[in-house]
């Protein structure tokens, strides 16, 4: 058989830049891509750069987050696989799925002492600072009051209650019609009402109003009022606040002076059951019958959830008479309370599920 010698030819100058040119597109290809995604390159020190976290770094800057708080997120958003990392600082779903994933990865880790609640209260700070600080605009209206949001409201004379806006539109927005206490009455009519709402990662505002209508039908019973456009807003909790109706017990304390110090008694002789109406991080609402005055600390014990006490102590802010229900809303501020129990309240707000 015969076989054909044949030779490979060196490659042409035109053949050469030809390939060059190749090799120059397809790497600037992938460049482009690597900075559109957000992934970019590392430098020696291990931080992540390109365009996409260069916008990381400057979110993280403007939601008031340190440089470690930055540093724990940026390890949680590349764990959790987003390709655009400052997505979650634009959606609070993305956000919570990061956090929760975190602390769920703790608990199940074998962590002794403080060193877990310690961890696991950094992610609860980051995610309360992200909300809190993102842009939001505010309220300028009634109109904007979405229907299910709960108001609170002032009735002259009678007292304080929470209702649930039911309906609104171009005419007016209607609430449920309060529970009033068994043989009270109210003439609603052009009754002028005081009213508080709570916007969620937000803040509170109040405003006046007046009664127009009562409806009451088959179909709808609910009290129409009218829309305004004079809403103050209040100046934002450093924490969220819930809604909740909890069984609590509190103690006043005694402070006495002792070898020149000051310590604080605790006097089972004075303690007392109340309500939890809402909940913080911060503090909490107690509704009862026998406040303690302004100014004055107290011990509190509840149960958070089954079999779980959470013990705090705080300092009374301020006392609410409430005619309606005869009774007093006590507004306690936390001065101690361990984290562990900071990180369950945190839980509650977030409806974060607890291992």
């Amino acid at each position: 058989m015969d076989i054909t010698a044949f030779r490979i030819s060196a490659p042409t100058p035109g053949q050469i830049i030809i390939l060059i040119v190749i090799f120059i597109v397809i790497g600037l290809v992938f460049y482009l891509a690597s900075r559109a995604s957000g992934t970019g390159t590392r430098k020696r020190t291990g931080k992540p750069t390109g365009t996409g976290w260069h916008n990381f770094y400057q979110l993280a800057k403007m939601r008031g987050l340190t440089k470690q708080e930055t540093e724990v997120l940026r390890k949680l958003v590349q764990a959790y696989g987003l390709t655009r990392p400052t997505m979650v600082f634009t959606s609070t779903a993305i956000l919570d799925g990061c956090i929760q994933r975190a602390i769920r990865r703790v608990s199940l880790k074998e962590v002794k002492g403080e060193s877990k609640d310690d961890i696991i209260n950094m992610y609860y700070r980051i995610r309360n600072k992200i909300a809190r600080n993102r842009a939001v605009k505010g309220v300028a209206t009634t109109k904007a009051i979405p229907v299910g949001a709960k108001l609170r409201i002032e009735v002259p004379k009678v007292g304080f209650f929470s209702v649930s806006v039911v309906k609104n539109d171009d005419d007016c927005f209607g609430i449920s019609i309060p529970m009033l206490p068994p043989g009270k009455t109210v003439a609603w009519g052009k009754l002028k009402l005081n009213c508080s709402y709570w916007r969620e990662n937000d803040a509170a505002y109040n405003f006046e109003t007046k009664v127009l209508d009562v409806v009451v039908t088959d179909v709808d019973q609910y009290i129409c009022l009218k829309h305004t456009n004079k809403i103050t807003r209040v100046q934002k909790r450093r924490y969220p606040r819930k809604n909740v109706r909890i069984p609590v017990i509190f103690v006043r304390l005694r402070v006495i002076e002792q070898d020149g110090r000051k310590k604080a008694i605790v006097d089972r002789k004075d303690a007392h059951w109340g309500t939890i109406i809402d909940i913080s991080v911060g503090g909490l609402s107690i509704e009862t019958t026998a406040p303690v005055d302004k100014n004055n600390y107290v011990k509190v014990e509840f149960e958070l959830k089954e079999d779980y006490k959470v013990v705090g102590y705080g300092k009374v802010k301020r006392i609410e008479r409430n005619p309606a229900k005869r009774n007093w809303i006590m507004h306690i501020q936390f001065t101690k309370i361990d984290k562990r129990y900071k990180n369950e309240i945190f839980a509650l707000l977030y409806d974060y599920e607890t291992l």
